[in-house]
């Protein structure tokens, strides 16, 4: 009942996405009315004085039923496990739904480890560069058969693919890479293979952004916690900014959690690396972990969060003058 209703809220867009069947200091509360970086944070304050028009048009087109639906698609798979049939199944889904946006070009990486790349090529000088925007798809539970990862983490990975549905219709300086790594719950495996590739061979990573566990408010609180260090404190600078001028309207906490997730291999080989979290863990790791579970005006406010922070450093060109910020924001 509960799912024909949800449902009917959603329609779904099959036409392009086939049924499957199967984480320390606070920010401080910003007030409505600032449009100042909060006290404490390190860096300048990019993107900092009045809302870029583009940057709020290019927001406004994150889509809730697209988030929906292809959260619902993920968590019907009974489990999505590393090394499972269905682990199987989700990668091939989720390679197929990339596939389907025109303008990306679309890869396996890793192996095994089956990680999901899509790259949108950057237009300006700086498109040797890279942004990229990255999600988890596998998921565990204490019942490894019955393993739906709803908000932990098939909603992380509908933003991804959100994300890179709306920047496919947009040019960027920057090159954008919209990343669905595997293996996570075992020990990140997957972003940790393209983290070592990247950093031999030399990858110009400007800025990892990650979502896990980022769709969870059951009492409508909207605490969202960004963890970021000194390489990207620049970045957790234009996040509580852009919270303001774009009116996501979060009451932004910072490193409240300390998860190992896909952001620290990242961290490790000395790219700025941000991650967003909800403000508790809720229903992951169980099987209870289903869509009803996930709050998606949350999770559609930290899309267009994101999105507008991947837009500022990436150089949205539609405007005509969005160059992209000289260089990927650092500690001073």
């Amino acid at each position: 009942m509960e799912r024909d209703m949800a449902r009917d809220r959603y329609p779904r867009h099959h036409a392009r996405a086939r049924k499957v069947l199967p984480c320390a200091l606070l920010l401080v509360c910003l007030a409505l009315f600032l449009t100042v970086v909060p006290v404490g944070l390190i860096g300048a304050p990019l993107g900092r004085g009045q809302p870029d028009p583009a940057i709020a048009e290019i927001i406004g087109e994150i889509n809730e039923s697209e988030l929906w639906n292809t959260t619902y698609d993920l968590q019907a798979i009974p489990t999505r496990e590393f090394g499972s049939e269905g682990n199987r199944e989700a990668g091939e889904y989720l390679y197929a739904r990339l596939a389907d946006i025109p303008g990306l070009e679309v890869e396996k990486q890793g192996g095994e480890l089956n990680n999901v790349i899509a790259t949108l090529p950057g237009s300006g000088n700086t498109s040797g560069e890279v942004v990229i925007v990255g999600a988890h798809y596998d998921s565990t539970s204490s019942d490894p058969a019955r393993a739906p990862g709803a908000t932990d983490n098939a909603c992380g990975v509908a933003i991804v693919l959100e994300l890179a549905r709306v920047m496919s219709g947009h040019s960027f300086d920057r090159t954008v890479q919209f990343a669905l790594w595997n293996a996570e719950e075992d020990g990140s495996y997957g972003s940790a293979d393209y983290a070592a590739r990247a950093a031999d061979t030399g990858v110009p990573v400007v800025l990892y952004l990650n979502y896990d566990s980022a769709c969870y408010d059951p009492e409508n609180r909207s605490v969202l916690d960004i963890m970021s260090d000194e390489r990207s404190a620049g970045i957790a600078a234009l996040m509580a900014d852009h919270n303001t001028l774009y009116a996501t309207n979060f009451t932004l906490t910072r490193n409240n959690h300390t998860c190992a997730s896909d952001y620290i291999p990242f961290r490790a080989r000395g790219f700025p690396a941000v991650m967003t979290h909800s403000e508790d863990h809720g229903p992951a790791h169980t099987p209870d972990d289903t869509i009803n579970r996930v709050s998606f005006d949350y999770a559609k406010r930290n899309a267009r969060l994101g999105l507008s922070v991947l837009a500022k450093v990436a150089g949205l060109r539609d405007d005509g003058k969005g160059a992209a910020i000289p260089k990927a924001p650092s500690a001073v």
